[in-house]
């Protein structure tokens, strides 16, 4: 089994914009996820489409793996979303990553340093100075995160990009 992370995006009742949305899924292939995300997205079920995605598989020097049993780690994988603004924008700008840490502070500290420099005003939710930082740890009931120590790292970047109506 596969972890992915997939870039949604679709339309929302009332909203005046395309909204996205970063979800996480596991499947054998991306195909094979298709109406698991379709279910997750909150808006229009009929506006629903995928505008990249990546197969995680090392983060951090650490090989990422989807396992049917309980793991005990002390490094656990995070999703971190940043947002800050610029001078010239109207927009708030969005950055995400995802860190290997031992503490949610770890991975907040780590994704203010790599994301979005020069830019001003980050943006702050509940005195956090992320928008979103959530461990990733349980994809359901049955299956976990493993992680083992790696040589390799990937880069946060799409194993795909287009726009695929689910």
């Amino acid at each position: 089994m596969q972890l992915f992370m997939v870039y949604l995006g679709g339309r929302i009742q009332g909203c005046h914009i395309e909204m996205h949305d970063v979800r996480f899924v596991v499947g054998e292939s991306i195909e094979q996820t298709y109406s698991k995300l379709k279910a997750q997205w909150v808006g229009d079920k009929s506006s629903v489409h995928m505008d990249s995605y990546m197969a995680v598989n090392h983060i951090d020097g650490f090989a990422v793996n989807v396992v049917d049993e309980p793991v005990t780690q002390s490094q656990r994988l995070y999703f971190v979303n940043l947002g800050a603004y610029r001078v010239d924008s109207l927009a708030e700008q969005h950055d995400f990553a995802l860190y290997v840490a031992s503490s949610s502070d770890e991975a907040k500290q780590r994704a203010k340093e790599d994301l979005l420099a020069g830019l001003s005003h980050i943006h702050k939710d509940d005195l956090h100075d992320v928008d979103d930082c959530f461990e990733i740890d349980l994809i359901d009931s049955q299956l976990h995160i493993k992680l083992t120590p790696s040589e390799q790292s990937q880069a946060i970047k799409p194993d795909w990009f287009g726009y695929h109506s689910l």
